[in-house]
Parts: structure tokens; sequence; C-alpha cells
């Protein structure tokens, strides 16, 4: 009795030192069995890193449609501005993925740790061929899209990425998204139908240009609504990747698609709707600055977090962060280009905005009740050891 006396006065101690830590420097709580919960710790570390990466991701792709629409605004084609922007892209990826490669063989890893490009097993080879292949219809989709419509028609279309990541994630993942999600997908969708309200406003009033004009927002049309779908499709992959294949670096896959994506934009230079007959190859030093600043910036770096922020937060969330695109690319474009959103794109934004902010609101809410609980699990262990030992002393 002694013995389990001395060691229950021990064990409160311990609980009750790091309990006076953890009020003076508000420290992770420690759980119920173990002095400092490191998977709590650590969860709350992966959240932010998630989410810092996920702002900077919507931040610079939400100027990719600024920066095509500038490039066209230049003289670039369609086609043209695939190639270059693509070529800028893969470029960047190879010369990263690269370095790291050369990290990797030259700072020896520590026992545990997982180089950053390790070489991925058959399993993670098909999932980055596949993420590949998604990519390029991605990336071709988008910057067609600009091409063929408004910026805020293709990101009205684009912002349903979050409804077809939520439905992608139950059979691909076998997990049900979380309640607050869901719902913040619903009314997404809503501010987007609202946006879509818009599209087929406007309009020659030349009967000869009717048919142009209907067949340009007919493939603009196609191009918004593939860019949703394969966005969702890829972010649900890569995060399917990381459970399945967890050792499989998808920053080669986001490699080999934008290559495939520069690739293919030579088959574009043969259709006249893609590149008009006259149109010269090189579109100039400023559309050839602005597809550069494209490809490196909001391609290569925006793609690139993007991936990575679906390792440490669920697919969907990734999605909704951005959202915050579908109201600063339109914006965007009136600034610089007069292009101006309707009423509509207003209203719609403001309502995905809205809901992106009160989503994360409630996400941040959730993690610091969560953070809290260990704490009053562990005072309630501290009182139930102290009050145990006056009856094991007087034995």
């Amino acid at each position: 009795q002694s013995q389990r006396a001395l060691e229950l006065v021990r064990e409160a101690s311990q609980r009750l030192e790091v309990s006076c830590w953890i009020a003076r420097w508000n420290l992770p709580s420690p759980g119920p069995s173990t002095i400092v919960d490191e998977d709590s710790a650590s969860h709350r570390r992966t959240g932010r890193t998630g989410l810092a990466l996920g702002v900077f991701a919507a931040l610079t792709i939400a100027a990719d449609g600024l920066l095509l629409k500038l490039a066209f605004a230049s003289g670039a084609s369609a086609a043209v501005a695939v190639i270059y922007k693509y070529a800028a892209s893969s470029s960047t990826m190879v010369l990263f993925l690269a370095g790291a490669h050369m990290r990797d063989r030259l700072v020896p890893n520590g026992k545990g740790q997982v180089p950053f490009l390790p070489m991925p097993s058959w399993l993670g080879a098909k999932y980055i061929l596949v993420s590949a292949v998604l990519n390029v219809f991605l990336e071709m989709c988008y910057a067609l899209g600009f091409f063929f419509t408004t910026s805020a028609n293709v990101l009205a279309f684009a912002s349903l990425a979050p409804v077809w990541a939520a439905l992608m994630s139950w059979p691909a993942l076998k997990t049900i998204p979380p309640r607050r999600t869901l719902v913040a997908c619903v009314f997404a969708l809503a501010g987007s139908v609202v946006i879509g309200l818009g599209f087929g406003l406007g309009g020659p009033t030349d009967a000869s240009q009717t048919e142009t004009y209907r067949t340009y927002r007919a493939l603009g049309l196609s191009f918004a609504v593939c860019t949703g779908i394969s966005a969702a499709a890829g972010l649900t992959l890569i995060q399917k990747a990381s459970i399945r294949a967890p050792e499989t670096n998808m920053l080669i896959a986001h490699g080999l698609g934008s290559a495939l994506a520069g690739a293919a934009g030579f088959a574009l230079l043969t259709s006249p709707i893609f590149h008009p007959l006259g149109t010269p190859l090189y579109p100039g030093l400023a559309a050839t600055g602005y597809l550069v600043a494209c490809g490196v910036v909001c391609s290569a770096l925006g793609i690139s977090a993007l991936t990575l922020a679906c390792r440490f937060i669920p697919a969907t969330e990734v999605s909704l962060l951005l959202q915050i695109e579908g109201i600063l690319g339109p914006l965007s474009t009136f600034l610089a280009l007069g292009e101006v959103p309707s009423v509509y794109t207003l209203g719609g934004g403001a309502l995905v905005i809205f809901v992106v902010a009160v989503h994360e609101a409630l996400a941040f809410l959730e993690e610091m009740r969560a953070s809290r609980l260990p704490l009053q699990e562990n005072s309630a262990a501290v009182r139930d050891s102290l009050g145990e030992l006056p009856g094991l002393l007087l034995v």
C-alpha cells in the first residue's frame, strides 16, 4: 500500500507541475495517460501548416486569371499562352525537384526521417501518372476558360470544386466530411449558382457575330465546368495517395502534368479557334513576361502549395479556401482591365467569402475546444489521485 501511495504522490506532483507550466505558458495540454500529448500538438501544427499553405495557394492562384487576361490582351493566343505558361511551370518544377533530390543525396536524413523526394513505389508511380493526367485536364481547362469567357464565369463554376470533392471523398477515401463542411459546401454551391445566373447575359447585337459568340460561350462553359470537376478529383486523389502511398511526393505529378500540358499546347496550334491564322508564335515581351510569371508563381509555386496543403488538411477544406479566388479574381481583372463583374458576381462572391470565413472560424473554435479537453481530463485525474491518497496512507 505504501508503494502505491508513493506512486500516486509522484504521479500527482508530475501532473500538477505540468498543469502549472500549461497555465503559465499556454502549452499544449497533456492527455490523461501521458505527460505531454505529442500527437495533439503535432495535429495542431500540421493544421496550421495546411491552412497557411492553402491561403498562399489561394492568393497566388487568384492572380493566375489576371495574368492570363493581361497576356491575351497583349496579343497571345490561347495555344501560345498554354505553351509558354506550362513550359515555365514545368521548368520551375524540374529545378525545384532536382534541388530536392540533390539535397536528399548530400544531406543525410536522421533516423526515422523520410527523404523529401524518395523513390516512389509501384503504387505511388500509378498515383503520380493518374494525377499528372488530371493535371493536364485541369491546367488546360483553366487556361482556356479565361480565353473564351470572363474571369467571373470561369471562377463561378470552378468554385464548385468543394462540392465535387465532398462527394468524391465518400467513395474514394471512405470518410464522411464534418457537418460544417457539408453545410459550407451547400452555401458555396448557392453562391456559385448566383454568380452563374449572369453567365448568359449580354452578347453582340450583330447577327453575324452571334454564332461565334455562342461558340465561345459554350467552350468557356465547358472548360469552366471541367475545371471544377478535375480540381476536386485531383485534390481527392492526392489525399488518397498520402494515405495509401505516403512516401510518394505528388509534386512530381504536378511537374509532369505541366510538361504534358505544355506539349498539348502545340496540338492547339493547328486549330484557328485556339490560334488564329497569322498570329505570331512570339507574342511580345509583355505577354511573355505575364505568362512566365503566371507559370512560375501561380502554377509552379501556387499549385505546389496546394498539393502540400492536401497532406495536412482535408481536400474539402482546401477547396473551400480556394473560394477566395472567386471574388479576388474578378476584382483584380476589374481593377486592371476594366472587366466589370455583374451584380450576380458581387452577390455570389460575397456569399462565398462569408461561407469560407465562417467555416474556418468554426474549425478554429473546434480546435480550441479540443485542446482544452485534455487539460480538463488531466485536472480530474489529479483530483482523483489526491483523493485516493488519505485512505491508502491510513491503511
